[in-house]
């Protein structure tokens, strides 16, 4: 089944990139600016949204999230929730370069890329990504709509809550949980449970 990526931006060029190397077939990628359409993306049209998806109802297309974020999942999470709600199904976008242990979970819509690696037991959520040489370590659980950062580190046994960010390079300590919505800063060592919400930054971490 042919795959309308939502999204122009940078994170969509990933994920059209990510497709394309799978050998899976890209009808377009979309824009919410009409201004913005015609143009292309890695040789695919990017239509104005609600063409596209008049074209492609429901059933007929797999949809792909090509939206990127940067202090906030809440877009990326909104987008999922929209069109899912519209009765359209999310394809997983998974490198063909990543590493995924046989037991690893993948749910709907996450999108593990270039040599990520997920460990055995691992498990990612819907519409969860696992950016550009992340390590999801055996027994993690990363809940949906959440965004591991390109090079974390989550060690074994770690707990990522729905919506939560691990920004670039950040690492997690064994069988620690960061709770839903958090947001770990870049290059950040996180050496205790963080609660829901928390903003946490440096080495070790700390609450902002």
């Amino acid at each position: 089944m042919k795959i309308i990526i939502l999204g122009a931006g940078g994170h969509a060029k990933v994920v059209l990139h990510t497709l394309q190397c799978a050998g899976m077939e890209v009808a377009a990628l979309t824009d919410n600016d009409r201004s913005r359409s015609g143009r292309s993306v890695g040789g695919v049209p990017v239509l104005f949204e609600d063409d596209a998806l008049r074209a492609h109802p429901a059933g007929t297309v797999l949809l792909a999230n090509g939206v990127g974020l940067r202090d906030s999942t809440e877009p990326r999470r909104k987008v999922y929730e929209r069109f899912k709600a519209l009765g359209y199904s999310f394809a997983k976008v998974t490198a063909p370069d990543a590493h995924l242990a046989p037991d690893a979970i993948v749910a709907e819509g996450a999108e593990i890329l270039t040599r990520a690696v997920l460990h055995p037991c691992a498990s990612v959520g819907e519409n969860a990504v696992v950016n550009t040489g992340a390590i999801v370590e055996h027994d993690c659980v990363v809940g949906a709509h959440a965004f591991i950062g390109p090079g974390a580190i989550l060690c074994g046994g770690v707990k990522v809550g729905a919506g939560s960010f691990i920004c670039s390079g950040a690492v997690v300590v064994p069988e620690l949980t960061v709770g839903d919505g958090c947001l770990v800063a870049a290059g950040a060592v996180v050496t205790r449970d963080l609660p829901a919400g928390a903003r946490a930054a440096g080495v070790p971490a700390r609450p902002k």
